[in-house]
């Protein structure tokens, strides 16, 4: 079993406990800080990944690291992922599980790739248009690139819309070469 089934499946088990437990937001946000703790710290991902280092001595780790600071639910999927050798896709089960929780809460991530960072009547103004075509509730990833000269690119999905200056300018430059080409196709009828 590939590493992203295994953690859809890790994912879909705390997505069923938060929902049960009234604890998904939680469980969202927790899972966020430590998969991030793990993406930034080396050493404490190095100890976890140490094969010379005993499960039970990794377990009482996550105990010392982690007690009072997250929930047991995630203190024990800790472990079992411990148990299992399976720690290395921690940063998988949280991106399952926003996914997951996207679905439920009918959200949908927006990628709004900019030269200057927008203001916020711009945003909520670009925010009701995308509401109303797509029926989700929807949460912008600002980023800037200041390459793409001037307008936006929206990244939703695998959905692409470009409505940046740069890409205007490469489609008139290819538009301009089109019809040289096709002019210079007719005199040499």
């Amino acid at each position: 079993m590939t590493h992203n089934k295994v953690a859809h499946i890790y994912a879909s088990a705390l997505l069923d406990i938060g929902q049960e437990r009234g604890i998904l937001d939680a469980l969202e946000e927790e899972l966020g800080v430590v998969s991030q703790i793990l993406e930034e710290d080396e050493d404490i991902l190095r100890y976890l990944n140490s094969p010379g280092i005993s499960p039970e001595s990794k377990r009482a780790f996550i105990d010392r690291v982690f007690q009072g600071n997250i929930s047991d639910i995630l203190i024990n999927l800790l472990k079992v992922l411990v148990d299992k050798g399976r720690q290395s896709i921690i940063g998988d089960i949280d991106t399952s599980l926003r996914a997951l929780i996207d679905e439920v809460k009918n959200r949908e991530k927006v990628v709004l790739v900019s030269t200057v960072k927008l203001d916020d009547a711009h945003l909520e103004q670009l925010r009701g248009i995308l509401k109303n075509q797509l029926q989700k509730e929807i949460f912008f990833i600002e980023e800037i690139d200041e390459s793409i000269l001037g307008g936006i690119v929206l990244k939703i999905g695998d959905l692409i819309i470009d409505a940046s200056l740069a890409n205007d300018l490469n489609s008139f430059g290819d538009n301009l070469l089109q019809r040289k080409l096709r002019s210079e196709s007719s005199y040499e009828d």
